[in-house]
This record gives C-alpha cells, sequence and structure tokens, in this order.
C-alpha cells in the first residue's frame, strides 16, 4: 500500500448549490458519529488511473464546490464499488443512482476556505472542475498548507 495522498472531490449544483450548502453539510452532516462517515458516490470521473486504488486509508479528500475548497475529511475506509447501484435522493431531493460509497473518520472533517487557484500553484497546473483527482502526497500537502 502505498503513502497516503490529497486528492479532490468536485461537486455538482444537483449536490449542493453553493460552497456554503456544502460547507454546511460538511459540519452538520458529515462530522457527527451517527453518520458513520459514510459518504454516497454517483458515477466518478476519474482523471488519474488507478485513482480508487490510490484513495487509501489515511488520505485527505478535499471537497470542492466550483473555485473554493471548503474543507477536508480523512479516509478511514477506502472507495468501494456498491452492486448493486443503491438509490437515494441529492441534498436537493434530485433522485440519483450512486455507485461507489467511502467511509471518512467524522472527527477529521474540517471546514475552511481554500481558493482552487492556490491548490493550482501548488500542483503546478490547472486542475479540472468536475474530476477527482489526486493533487500529490498527504504530506506534501500538509507541508504546503498545514494540517488546517
Amino acid at each position: 500500500m502505498g503513502e497516503p495522498v490529497v486528492c479532490i472531490f468536485p461537486h455538482s449544483d444537483d449536490e449542493f448549490a453553493t460552497a456554503d450548502e456544502l460547507r454546511s453539510f460538511l459540519g452538520d452532516w458529515l462530522s457527527i458519529e451517527e453518520s458513520e462517515g459514510r459518504y454516497l458516490l454517483g458515477r466518478l470521473g476519474w482523471k488519474d488511473k488507478d485513482f480508487k486504488a490510490k484513495v487509501t486509508s489515511g488520505s485527505l479528500v478535499l471537497f470542492r464546490k466550483g473555485k473554493d475548497v471548503v474543507g477536508h475529511a480523512m479516509v478511514r475506509e477506502p472507495i468501494r464499488e456498491l452492486d448493486p447501484p443503491e438509490y437515494g435522493k441529492t441534498e436537493h431531493g434530485v433522485p440519483k443512482d450512486y455507485y461507489h460509497d467511502i467511509i471518512f473518520d467524522p472527527s477529521s472533517v474540517r471546514v475552511y476556505d481554500l481558493s482552487v487557484e492556490s491548490l493550482e500553484s501548488w500542483v503546478g497546473h490547472h486542475i479540472k472542475p468536475r474530476f477527482y483527482s489526486i493533487l500529490g502526497s498527504r504530506r506534501d500537502y500538509e507541508s504546503a498548507f498545514g494540517e488546517r
């Protein structure tokens, strides 16, 4: 198993209309123990080969909405495929099939503001807004941005 990574999860408008909605979700729901840290994912646009395999326990997931990163959570259990997919609804009640889930450590959830532009300066390239991408090692990220 490789070193924990830092990656970014983008969010569409049918999931969260604004950065504040996503921020509220992180702080109010994902961080409570009752959620058990479970987070459902729809169809994923992988930018990186072997994305799922690289996002191991201890990796850090950044939550992106538009040009902002609104917080992060540490992976407790890696991404797994749901077979059959789980039917559900987005925060706005839009029907959606979920094909994957991931378990975060609820106590690791942090809510903050960080511009995607500052991440792009760190990684040295444009981060596409609709792709799940690995940005680097968790260790290097924390050296650059602190543990937040």
